[in-house]
């Protein structure tokens, strides 16, 4: 049955981005009215007030649209429909305001963000049988605050800010001694325009269906690395460059995970941050409105998730950038220690100002482990060795970090504690102050061992082992190894509760294991930690229904005492996560409940405008709801959230890669809602290629390759740590391809 909710998360905006620029306007196309409107740069405000005026008065909305991920437009009247009688919102009475019949005017405007400045172009035109006279006005005004003081915290930051009117223009400036930025606004088209008393204005004269056009240009200039004219159209070549380089996605029928894939992958391109270094542009931000800036663990999950469909380019940009941030020393004021891994970095005035320890923090222990498994998928998919070459240094250093603090007492697990006063509490994969609990609903105190970061430095040292071997050096391959296989048997002994059947959330300083039920848990499938004999146990209880809502896995079940479904890590349902636990079901073979929990993370997806869900929904069980809600302060686009989608349709191909040899793996399993998908100019390693998968009426899957350019092998394989797949099937899908398949 087609679902029919149709769910919104803050309705009160929208938003358009490029980059470090972002505009947030209210529904009726102006900023100023609430509290986070306004024109963003570096997360800081550089226009808190955009609002057009006629004749001194607000035109009428008609509509308002998100077209593109940096385009918003809207649609005006004026004057307003003077309604009186019985008729329908069609009627009206034919009635003049300042000599202009209603509906005489209407307004069409495109803002369009580039990536240090709007262009919002305004096209009048007159519906009035007469000549007609109007007063323009664009009112506008700055203030510099910071992202978070412009969510309505206290102002940590400012200075007096001066308006310099120009010709058809006017300047802001920031009279602050250490951040002097400044706001550039000009205007073509009509009349002079003259800057007076907050606003710019002009007299218009329009003929009967005249119309006329004029183009308001909000520049931020910020003189630490600016972004000028020329540099704004490199970076949006080098994201067009991207965007053409991505497969085509084709369906016989309409089918939506098509078209929210395909959208999906050009959000995801949509959200590099075009800042820094050249090769550093493709580095995605962490999401808008709220975190447009680079934070370690979201990219790399992004660009991890992200790699099969996109020759691992994320990946190689966020390296670039991490690398090139990777901590040097010991700073507890940043948790910086070396070899650490950014949690984030922040380029808004507190952040600059040393207000906050923001520009460069460290406090993650996902991040680092992190790195090295997104520079491994980008390593699978493109086959280049030069990104081994080039990150080997950092990878190791992140093994020394491992090694030298991220162990803090040498039982062989990663613990954290954080040592900056404005750091969180927590450093694992859930890091809300509030976080961990223990088996009544009681706060954890740290240092603590969460079980997925184990996970996760399993992976890295799995790569690294890779990588040892990439750079000729098989001794450093065998013991980094033969160090992960010791670390999971250690896991295995002191994680696994055996009377419970599933994975405990961490250890305590004392060693105690946390006996709770999280989605963690449900981590360490993906992560390859959890030993073979445990795993069907393991995804058992994942899918009881204390855990599985029946829109994903929740972070915590539903009988311990801490469970709230709109807390942020103590009920809700993050998508992303569920992204990783579909990707580790299906490499064990646990194919079924793979399709499950992906269809569980489809229908949750058709909820949301264009697929777009929040950051993390609620926890409300999908029997008891038509929809799940969501945290109350969630972001509305969350970068990592559209990332699950390639790495579901990853999953349900079954495709996997070792592109430095020319070899593409796939094993589909196409459900009944996905009968049929084409995967066109697909990039592996060096060649690039063109497959068709369907179902027949069986229920079997399929798969042809059409066409393919350059060095590949497609082989039928199912994940190689499949349990369920013995050696006399490897061996017989061996000998189909090798004497060809039908």
């Amino acid at each position: 049955m087609p679902l029919s909710v149709r769910a919104v998360n803050r309705p009160d905006i929208r938003q358009a981005w490029r980059g470090p620029a972002l505009l947030v306007l209210d529904n009726r196309g102006c900023a100023g009215t609430t509290p986070l409107t306004g024109f963003f740069f570096r997360e800081t405000r550089y226009l808190s007030k955009l609002r057009l005026l006629i004749n001194g008065e607000a035109p009428v909305p008609a509509s308002a649209a998100e077209v593109a991920a940096s385009e918003l437009e809207f649609s005006w009247i004026y004057p307003p429909v003077e309604t009186r009688g019985g008729g329908g919102s069609g009627s009206g009475m034919d009635h003049e305001r300042f000599g202009i019949l209603s509906r005489g005017l209407d307004f069409d405007v495109r803002f369009r963000v580039r990536p240090a400045s709007v262009e919002a172009t305004l096209a009048i035109t007159s519906r009035w049988n007469e000549h007609v006279e109007f007063d323009l006005a664009w009112e506008l005004a700055a203030d510099f605050a910071s992202m978070s003081e412009a969510m309505g915290g206290e102002r940590q930051q400012e200075a007096e800010i001066d308006a310099e009117p120009l010709a058809d223009g006017v300047l802001f400036r920031y009279r602050h001694e250490e951040i002097p930025l400044v706001t550039d606004v000009r205007i073509e088209g009509g009349s002079p325009w003259l800057y007076s008393d907050g606003a710019l204005s002009a007299r218009v004269r329009l003929a009967q269906q005249e119309t006329v056009v004029i183009a308001l240009r909000i520049t931020a200039v910020d003189p630490v690395e600016p972004i000028t004219a020329e540099g704004e159209l490199a970076r949006e070549a080098r994201l067009e460059r991207y965007l053409s380089g991505l497969p085509t996605l084709y369906a016989a029928a309409e089918t939506p995970l098509v078209t929210l894939s395909t959208l999906a992958l050009h959000d995801l391109g949509s959200v590099s941050l075009l800042d820094g270094d050249e090769e550093e542009w493709l580095m995605p931000a962490a999401g808008y409105p709220l975190y447009p800036a680079a934070f370690g663990r979201d990219a790399t999950t992004v660009s991890w998730q992200a790699a099969a469909f996109d020759h691992g380019e994320l990946g190689r940009a966020t390296a670039a950038r991490l690398a090139r941030l990777q901590g040097t020393v010991r700073n507890d004021a940043r948790d910086e220690l070396p070899g650490r891994i950014i949690q984030q970095a922040r380029r808004d005035p507190l952040s600059r100002l040393g207000k906050v320890p923001f520009d460069r923090y460290y406090g993650d222990v996902a991040s680092p482990f992190m790195y090295v498994i997104a520079l491994g998928n980008a390593y699978a998919w493109s086959g280049d060795r030069s990104l081994v070459e080039r990150h080997w240094d950092p990878v190791r250093r992140v093994l020394d970090w491992a090694r030298d603090h991220g162990d803090m007492d040498g039982d062989g697990y990663i613990e954290y504690q954080t040592r900056s006063k404005d750091g969180p509490k927590h450093q694992g994969w859930k890091d809300s102050d509030n976080a961990v609990v223990d088996e009544e609903g009681r706060q954890v105190d740290t240092p603590f061992a969460s079980c997925e970061i184990q996970g996760y430095y399993l992976g890295a040292l799995e790569f690294a082992a890779g990588f040892s071997a990439v750079m000729g050096r098989p001794g450093d391959a065998l013991a980094l190894w033969k160090q992960a296989r010791q670390l999971k048997e250690r896991f295995n002994r002191d994680f696994w509760l055996d009377d419970e059947g599933y994975v405990a959330f961490g250890l305590t300083a004392d060693k105690r294991p946390v006996r709770v039920p999280t989605s963690n848990a449900a981590q360490c499938i993906a992560t390859g930690i959890v030993s073979d004999e445990h795993l069907p146990r393991l995804v058992r209880r994942v899918f009881e229904p204390d855990l599985f809502s029946g829109w994903g896995i929740r972070t915590i079940s539903t009988a311990n005492r801490a469970y709230n479904p709109l807390s942020y890590h103590l009920g809700t349902v993050w998508p992303v996560e569920n992204g990783s636990i579909v990707f580790g079901l299906r490499r064990y073979g646990f194919d079924e409940r793979a399709l499950e929990l992906a269809r569980a993370l489809y229908d949750l997806a058709l909820l949301w405008p264009s697929g777009r869900a929040p950051e993390c929904v609620g926890g409300y069980a999908r029997h008891d709801r038509r929809h799940p809600g969501a945290y109350p302060k969630a972001n509305s686009f969350q970068s990592w959230n559209q990332s699950v989608f390639p790495i579901l349709l990853q999953s349900i191909l079954g495709a996997y890669a070792v592109g430095a040899l020319g070899l593409l793996f796939v094993d589909p399993i196409l459900p009944h809602w996905l009968p049929e998908i084409t995967v066109r100019n697909w990039r592996i390693g060096d060649a690039t290629a063109s497959l068709r998968f369907w179902r027949d009426e069986s229920g079997d899957s399929h798969y042809e390759v059409l066409e393919q350019r350059g060095n590949l092998r497609v082989m039928h394989q199912a994940p190689p740590e499949s349990l369920g797949v013995g050696m006399w099937e490897r061996i017989g899908d061996l000998v189909k391809d090798t004497l060809g398949r039908s």
